[in-house]
Parts: C-alpha cells; structure tokens; sequence
C-alpha cells in the first residue's frame, strides 16, 4: 500500500465532514446477520466493491483488503469487535491518494424477540480534495447507502 491514512477512531463519526447513518431492517436473527457481515460474500452484490479478502482472522486487530472499481485498493483495521453486536474498522492505507480518512461502523439491534434485526451502518468519510457536500444532499446520501446495506438481503 503506498499511501497510510491517519488512524481515525469514534471521534472521526462526530468531526468528518460526511457521515451517513443507514439503517435497515433485516428479517434475520442478529447471529445471521453477524455471520453475513463477516462473511467473504459480504458486498458481492454492490458493483463498487470487486474484490474482498480478510487477511487475518475475525476479531480487534483484523485487517481486510477491498479493491474498489478495480481503481484503488483499500486495506481496512477493525478496531472495534463485538462478536455478534458491533463492529468497527477505519481504513489505513491505500493503493491511491483518494481518501484523507474512512470509518464505518455495523450495530445490530434485535427486534421481535431476536427474530429481526435492525442493521445501523454509519459510514463517516472524508475524501481526499474534495469537500463535503451540501446539506441539502444528505437524504440521497443516506437513501443511497440504505440502498446499499440492504443488499445484504440477497446473502441472508
């Protein structure tokens, strides 16, 4: 990876200059839904993400490599990992200097007894060269990546 990012925690959900929560309700028990996260199949469906690899074992510390649009290659650190709730990862390094800074965190909250599950995805980000965009584009944003988490649907 030729380009580090600096290391980002919760405090970048608060100060980057986008940060887009997207829930979604999931018909699947928090376990499932935990398994799907973590599972090599994970963003198959969205045709951003062309390749996925964990290079280390699941848990704090785990580090997985994204390529993205066959143009930038990601390699991400969770930094948080609560088996079966919440998951937390920032990304640190990069193929191209795209990004300053990126951070997303999983929450999984059961509904209906445990037979549901309500998925948060909040993605906080801040691109490289660009600035954050108007306010007025926060629903598409958020309505896009609701879009996009809820994809998972096809691998549950």
């Amino acid at each position: 990876m030729a380009y580090t990012l600096k290391l980002v925690d919760d405090q970048f959900f608060t100060d980057a200059p986008v940060v887009v929560p997207a829930p979604v309700e999931l018909d699947a028990p928090p376990a499932r839904v935990w398994e799907a996260l973590g599972s090599d199949a994970m963003w198959s469906w969205a045709p951003i993400i062309d390749g996925v690899t964990w290079l280390t074992p699941h848990g704090v510390g785990s580090v997985r490599r994204l390529r993205l649009l066959k143009v930038n290659t990601i390699e991400e650190e969770f930094y948080r990992w609560d088996e079966g709730v919440r998951a937390t990862f920032r990304v640190v390094a990069q193929t191209r200097p795209l990004l300053n800074g990126l951070a997303e965190d999983f929450l999984l909250e059961p509904l209906d007894s445990g037979a549901r599950t309500r998925l948060t995805w909040t993605m906080a980000i801040d691109l490289r060269g660009i600035p954050a965009p108007p306010s007025f584009l926060r629903p598409g944003l958020v309505a896009g990546n609701i879009a996009a988490i809820s994809g998972i649907k096809k691998i549950l």
